[in-house]
């Protein structure tokens, strides 16, 4: 399974997002996910993922196909993609 479906199965569990309706380049507001929620979600990603997610680099995920594009980077740096 890839990244992006992975982060979407997650999302679906954890965030009970409709599956019919995750695009993975909408906006996370769009998709109703808050600050707050999408925070308590970044901590099982990254259980899923075993990365780490900086604040710095949380500010600059705006919806979930650039939370995969990150966990890609981040995992191909360290050798593990």
């Amino acid at each position: 399974m890839d990244t992006l479906s992975r982060i979407k199965d997650l999302a679906i569990k954890e965030l009970s997002l409709d599956p019919a309706k995750l695009d993975a380049d909408a906006p996370l507001a769009d998709l109703g996910v808050d600050s707050l929620t999408f925070i308590e979600f970044m901590f099982k990603v990254e259980d899923e993922f075993g990365v780490t997610v900086s604040d710095e680099d949380l500010r600059n995920i705006k919806c979930f196909a650039d939370l995969e594009r990150h966990i890609a980077k981040t995992l191909q740096a360290a050798g593990k993609a």
